[in-house]
């Protein structure tokens, strides 16, 4: 009687207000309709969201419909279709979100403008090239009907009339995600794009131009990043051209990069240093005497993102020169350092900072202890886990989710009792803590417990955390089908 009564309730919940044979447009407006519902929450409107994407074939074209506001939406709903259409990537949404990124409605436009680059960068060559183009043809066509080169449409359709405002930085950070760390130069239409990109007065472009110099195998690449070090530029823009020296590497140019370590901006000078160390001109992360400037030197400094930065760089090194400053990091005012020291020294595997990890077991931030507690795992510290299930049992609410999490990167089996406990809970997002954790341990002890919360759950996030671990541990996915649960739970878990 109660699996028949659990049955219904899986039943009915599994798609609410999408009948059966429903069609996919009707799908879509319908998670539309609950991502767009501020009433839900921000969890069930997530929920909603990758719903969507999950579907088949998502219609795009209800989605444009509901960007442009043809339906009087309300502009939560355009926002969250320009959300999806960045992340679906259909190549006709493109003109609907350019339009929509210079309007009037702000939060619409950052929604627009945060879709564009992830549109660019999911489509393939020939879409994007077609999208890029698209109009230079008519636009930069002779009198006599005669077009531009084949090679310069693409070079071409970056100038565009800056009516449409950054369009060009768009295009140019849609460009460098696509195409950075890929293999092979870039097409020499993209180079002459990058080009014009460090030449222009917009911060972001010239930035985005800036990422794509390490596919372009040409001393006229050292040298025009070189250029930016001598010239005024902007901290960030410095900040970008000396992030990206430090990758490139390239000789001769050590004089351009010391200069920038004297610049006003703590954050240039780290970066400079840093680059100065990676370029092998001279040692500038770990002092070799008094009263030298260096990165290690920064883990002091006032300012919370240049100590942040100064530790991100420390923890790369992977040396044990960094243990001590590293030390100093772990008493930084502001938890989110602290949290970054602890999981820089776990993922350095220095046995050494085992001692200064301990007190963080007992620190005032959940994310302090969570990063100790996973750090000390990871150097082999045992009974760490007990400590943990502490503050997962006994702690108030911010800590209880930290410890959940925590204890589903430690991989301590012991854990799974505490955790199967969790999932009852009744605490906003500790059961969805508790099963993700779960399904990073791959027990299969939590396996009937997993199952029977995701029948019997009305909870619709809850019942999706619960399906992946479950398909996290027997690497095995059912189905949204009452019935292929069903039969997989009669030949697995009994």
């Amino acid at each position: 009687m109660v699996m028949l009564f659990l049955t219904t309730v899986f039943c009915v919940t599994a798609l609410p207000a999408v009948e059966a044979g429903a069609s996919s447009a009707d799908a879509t407006r319908h998670w539309l309709d609950q991502a767009a519902d501020a009433s839900l929450g921000q969890t069930r409107r997530e929920f909603a969201a990758r719903q969507l994407l999950m579907l088949a074939e998502p219609s795009a074209s209800i989605l444009i419909a509901a960007l442009k506001g043809e339906d009087g939406d309300s502009a939560l709903r355009r926002q969250v279709a320009a959300r999806l259409l960045g992340e679906l990537a259909p190549p006709e949404a493109e003109a609907s979100l350019l339009e929509a990124a210079y309007g009037e409605d702000y939060f619409l436009a950052e929604a627009a403008k945060a879709a564009l680059p992830r549109l660019y960068a999911k489509l393939s060559d020939n879409e994007l090239y077609a999208l890029l183009t698209r109009g230079a043809r008519e636009r930069y066509a002779t009198p006599g009907g005669a077009t531009a080169d084949d090679e310069d449409w693409l070079a071409l359709s970056m100038a565009r009339s800056r009516r449409q405002g950054g369009f060009k930085a768009l295009v140019m950070r849609g460009l460098a995600l696509k195409y950075r760390g890929g293999d092979g130069d870039l097409p020499q239409p993209l180079v002459w794009c990058v080009w014009e990109a460090l030449l222009d007065s917009d911060d972001d472009l010239r930035m985005a131009g800036l990422a794509m110099l390490p596919r372009i195998a040409s001393s006229e690449a050292t040298e025009k990043l070189a250029g930016f070090l001598y010239t005024e530029n902007t901290p960030k823009v410095l900040v970008t051209a000396l992030r990206i020296m430090r990758e490139m590497r390239p000789p001769h140019y050590g004089e351009a990069v010391e200069r920038q370590t004297r610049h006003a901006d703590p954050l240039v000078a780290v970066e400079a240093l840093a680059a100065l160390d990676a370029m092998g001109y001279r040692a500038a992360v770990f002092p070799s005497g008094p009263g030298q400037r260096t990165v290690a030197g920064y883990v002091n400094h006032p300012s919370t993102p240049v100590r942040r930065r100064a530790i991100e760089l420390l923890i790369e090194t992977n040396s044990p020169a960094a243990l001590e400053f590293l030390e100093v990091a772990l008493h930084d005012r502001v938890g989110g350092n602290r949290a970054l020291a602890a999981w820089g020294l776990g993922q350095m595997g220095l046995t050494a900072a085992v001692g200064m990890l301990s007190p963080l077991l007992h620190d005032g931030r959940p994310e302090v202890r969570r990063e100790a507690a996973v750090a000390l795992s990871k150097l082999g510290v045992v009974g760490v886990a007990a400590r943990v299930l502490d503050d997962l049992k006994d702690g108030t609410g911010p800590f209880r989710l930290a410890a959940a999490e925590a204890l589903g990167r430690m991989g301590d089996e012991r854990a799974v009792p505490g955790l199967i406990e969790a999932l009852a809970s009744e605490e906003e997002g500790l059961a969805l803590a508790a099963a993700a954790a779960l399904g990073s341990l791959k027990s299969k002890r939590a396996g009937e417990t997993l199952y029977t919360t995701m029948r019997g759950t009305t909870d619709l996030v809850l019942r999706d955390a619960c399906r992946q671990a479950l398909q996290d541990i027997y690497l095995r996915d059912p189905g949204v089908d009452p019935e292929g649960w069903e039969e997989w739970a009669r030949t697995t878990l009994r």
